[in-house]
């Protein structure tokens, strides 16, 4: 795991990322992947402006770092910092990318994954490379909440603003 100061700085590094997305019209979520001291992979959701579901902030910054072809020794070197908790789908793209530890800044309660990392239990040896990651929650908190209550003030109907207003009342 890294030091506070460590994760902090990566995960204001995220939440600017997340700012971007809010300044688009887009929810604020923001994630980076990192290797070796380097951002390998960034973005914001932008399920708002593709009109698309599956264009999640990591998904898609794990999706750029794909791209740049790590072996897989690498990979476990890779850390996921995102602003919210990933979602099952999410948490399971970081997992086959073989990120090693994956940091967020506030738990997401209607569709966190983070909790069944602790209770997933391999039940073959047959793909050693594939296993259960660190997951860190927490992590400049507060700045993630105020993003999503900037999101409240500017949009007040619809389903994403709903489930927004959950967020921003943590």
């Amino acid at each position: 795991m890294l030091p506070q100061d460590e994760q902090e700085r990566w995960m204001r590094q995220a939440l600017a990322v997340a700012e971007t997305g809010l300044s688009q019209g887009e929810l604020p979520i923001g994630a980076i992947v990192v290797l070796d001291n380097q951002i390998i992979g960034s973005a914001y959701t932008r399920e708002r402006a593709e009109q698309r579901l599956l264009v999640h902030a990591d998904l898609l910054a794990l999706s750029e770092a794909d791209q740049l072809k790590p072996f897989p020794g690498q990979r476990r070197d890779a850390r996921l910092f995102v602003t919210l908790e990933p979602c099952l789908m999410c948490l399971g793209a970081a997992m086959s990318f073989y990120v090693g530890e994956v940091y967020y800044a506030v738990e997401s309660p209607g569709d966190g994954a983070g909790a069944l990392v602790e209770q997933w239990q391999r039940k073959a040896e047959d793909f050693p490379s594939y296993r259960v990651l660190k997951i860190v929650g927490g992590v400049l908190r507060d700045e993630s909440i105020a993003l999503f209550q900037a999101y409240t003030q500017r949009y007040t109907d619809g389903g994403m603003a709903a489930w927004a207003r959950t967020i921003a009342a943590l």
